[in-house]
């Protein structure tokens, strides 16, 4: 029977969540009683914590830390063989995470009414219902995101920091001027940029950059009777696959665990967008000719 004390939308969040906590719960305890190799890279102040509590305690990972940015969340790349018991507590719990992600989601504007007078006013409706139950120190992204299995142990595995990457959003000269006209026009900044931006033809293309976080890369390859196979994917938990008993690690390369400085990858010689910006507040370049 439906909880009558909360309106269903809640209801379902919290079921949800007890189901996520209940699947962290199985795969630690999978986890522990493993006898498959595993790596993680270290810190320095990690060096005492066995490679299983450090793997359970990053996967398990789902609250804010003090000062923490709530964009951001706290990764490690590795490797986790795995034997069918892990696997299959592995698949529950990306499958809980999804279930768990869909539900908060799902909150529009319409559920939001049946929940409580004092929290249809306020930001943030999620984490104000999280925060109603105790939850309120959830981070959100880190329950989302989805441990990164494979269904077959790789050949090789070689770990790369992706740290130049950065999002391209095409728009108009009129476009620009509509968010420009949002900002505080007393300001000397703005009247400045909108000086700059008055002469340009209305369909003149423009490019708003923003620069992304930077990610590891897991380059994963196969042996197989016809050559190599390759996949190539984002890796901020670490590779979960299976092992047969004794079998090794693949081989593996180590990266620092802190990204490089600086721009690693040339620059394209194609490359058309002025990297000075042309209107800084919004982060917006023109096109070079």
């Amino acid at each position: 029977m439906p909880d009558q004390t909360h309106p269903a939308p809640a209801t379902d969040l919290l079921e949800r969540f007890d189901a996520l906590g209940a699947a962290l719960g199985l795969f630690s305890t999978q986890l522990r009683a493993s006898d498959r190799p595993l790596w993680l890279p270290r810190h320095d102040s990690e060096t005492g914590i066995a490679e299983q509590e450090l793997a359970i305690s990053l996967i398990a990972d789902i609250w804010y830390r003090d000062g923490q940015d709530g964009r951001r969340t706290r990764s490690r790349h590795g490797l986790i063989g795995a034997d069918p018991e892990l696997l299959e507590a592995a698949r529950t719990l990306n499958d809980c995470k999804a279930r768990f992600q869909q539900a908060a989601t799902s909150l529009n504007t319409d559920q939001l009414r049946e929940l409580p007078a004092q929290l249809a006013h306020r930001s943030g409706r999620l984490a104000e219902l999280l925060n109603l139950h105790g939850l309120g120190r959830i981070h959100l992204k880190q329950c989302y995101r989805q441990l990164p299995l494979l269904e077959r142990a790789p050949t090789r595995v070689g770990f790369n920091w992706y740290s130049s990457g950065r999002s391209i959003r095409r728009l108009t000269a009129a476009d620009a001027m509509k968010m420009l006209l949002k900002l505080d026009q007393s300001q000397t900044h703005v009247q400045i940029q909108l000086a700059r931006l008055s002469p340009l033809e209305q369909h003149t293309p423009l490019a708003q950059l923003q620069k992304q976080v930077p990610v590891m890369r897991a380059n994963i390859a196969w042996k197989t009777d016809q050559g190599w196979e390759r996949q190539a994917r984002n890796c901020p938990l670490p590779l979960i696959f299976p092992l047969a008993p004794g079998q090794p690690l693949p081989e593996h390369n180590r990266p620092d665990l802190q990204p490089p400085t600086g721009r690693q990858r040339a620059e394209r010689s194609d490359a058309r967008i002025d990297p000075e910006p042309f209107l800084p507040s919004l982060r917006i370049h023109r096109y070079l000719d």
